[in-house]
C-alpha cells in the first residue's frame, strides 16, 4: 500500500488560483495588502482543494523577531519627535524594539529600507512614502509578508493608515484669512503626489469656492515641503507686481523658510503680511506668535503603533483601516486685515 500523501499543498493552491505562493501565504495569514478579489479567489481555491496549512511549519515561520521597522522622511520635522516617542513607547510596552530610519523622502532609500526590514524579518513596518503612486514602491509593498501601517498616506490599497485632516485644517485657515478680507492668499506646500499636499490644496480651493470666490491658482506653490523651497517661493511672490497679502505655510518645517524670507524682505508679520503655519515651538515662540494648524502627533504615533500591533498579534483581521485625526486652528497675532 502506498504511503504517499494526497494532501494538497500550498504550491497546488497557488497553481490552481494562478497566483504566487507568497500571495497564498498572505491570504492564510490574513495580511491586509491582498486585494479583495485575489483574496476571494484564493479562499475559494483553498476550499475547493480542501487545503489545510501545516500548523507546525506555520508556527515555525511565524516566529517573531520582536522588531518593528520605522521609516520616516525627516527626523528634524518640528514636533515629529512626539510621534516617534509615542509610537516607540507603545511598541516597547508590547515587547518590541523599533528600528528607526530616515528616508530623506527618497524612493531609492525607501526601497532599500523595505528590503532590509524584510531581510531582518521585522514583524511589521511603520512608514511614510515619498510617492504613493510609484509602481516600484507599490510592487514591493504588495510582496511584503509583514504587516504595514502608513503615516499620512492614503492611496495604497489594502493597507492600514493613520492620517491628519489636512484638508479641514487648511480650509479653516483659508476661511479665517478670507474673513479678514484677504483675497491674495498664497499656499506653499509639497508635491500633490503626497496625501498631506493633496488635502491641503483641496481644502484651500474649497474655502475659496465656499466663499463664492475663484481659487488663485497662481498663488498655489506645491513642489516641496522644505524650508529652502518656502523661503525661495516667498521671495519670488513678494517680487511680483501684486504680491500676496497672506501666506499659508502648508507643511511641517516650512514656516522657518517663510519667516527668513519675510525678514530678508523687511516685512512685518501681522502688519505688512499675514502668516499661518503648522504648530511648532517656532510658531508659538516667534514674536508675534504665528497662527497655526495643529493636530495631535502623539496621538498619531500611539494610533499607528496600536494599529500595527493589532495586525502583528492578529487581534484584527479583514480589510484596511483608516484613522483620521482632527486638526484645529490656533489663532495668534500673525493675522490681521490686509493693508491694501
Amino acid at each position: 500500500m502506498s504511503t504517499r500523501s494526497t494532501r494538497p499543498t500550498i504550491r497546488q493552491v497557488a497553481q490552481r488560483a494562478g497566483v504566487a505562493i507568497g500571495t497564498v501565504s498572505r491570504v492564510l495569514n490574513k495580511h491586509p495588502t491582498v486585494e479583495p478579489s485575489i483574496r476571494r479567489l484564493v479562499e475559494r481555491t483553498i476550499e475547493e482543494l480542501g487545503y489545510q496549512p501545516d500548523a507546525v511549519a506555520g508556527s515555525m515561520r511565524r516566529t517573531k523577531t520582536q522588531t518593528i521597522g520605522c521609516a520616516i522622511r525627516d527626523f528634524d520635522l518640528p514636533g515629529f519627535a512626539a510621534f516617534l516617542t509615542a509610537a516607540e513607547q507603545r511598541f516597547r510596552a508590547a515587547g518590541y524594539t523599533m528600528l528607526l530610519s530616515n528616508t530623506e523622502n527618497s524612493k531609492e532609500i525607501e526601497l532599500s529600507l523595505l528590503r532590509t526590514f524584510g531581510a531582518r524579518r521585522a514583524d511589521g513596518v511603520l512608514m511614510t512614502l515619498s510617492d504613493e503612486s510609484d509602481a516600484d514602491l507599490l510592487a514591493v509593498l504588495h510582496r511584503m509578508s509583514m504587516p504595514l501601517v502608513l503615516t499620512d498616506r492614503d492611496m495604497v490599497p489594502d493597507v492600514d493608515c493613520v492620517t491628519a485632516d489636512h484638508h479641514g485644517g487648511i480650509r479653516q485657515a483659508t476661511a479665517h484669512l478670507l474673513s479678514l478680507g484677504h483675497r491674495r492668499i498664497a499656499l506653499l506646500t509639497g508635491e500633490p503626489k503626497s496625501f498631506p499636499a493633496r488635502g491641503r490644496i483641496a481644502g484651500f480651493e474649497a474655502a475659496f469656492r465656499s466663499a463664492g470666490l475663484q481659487p488663485p491658482a497662481r498663488l498655489i506653490r506645491a513642489r516641496s515641503f522644505s524650508p529652502e523651497f518656502s523661503r525661495d517661493e516667498v521671495l519670488r511672490l513678494l517680487a511680483e507686481s501684486r504680491p500676496p497679502s497672506a501666506i499659508i505655510a502648508g507643511g511641517m518645517g516650512m514656516l522657518s523658510g517663510v519667516l527668513r524670507a519675510l525678514r530678508q524682505a523687511g516685512k512685518a508679520i501681522g502688519r505688512d503680511i499675514s502668516v499661518i503655519g503648522t504648530e511648532s515651538d517656532l510658531a508659538e515662540l516667534t514674536t508675534p506668535g504665528i497662527t497655526a494648524i495643529d493636530w495631535d502627533l502623539r496621538a498619531m504615533g500611539r494610533s499607528a503603533a496600536e494599529m500595527l500591533l493589532d495586525r502583528i498579534e492578529q487581534r484584527v483581521t479583514g480589510g484596511p483601516r483608516h484613522v483620521k485625526l482632527p486638526t484645529r486652528l490656533i489663532q495668534r497675532e500673525s493675522c490681521a486685515a490686509p493693508v491694501g
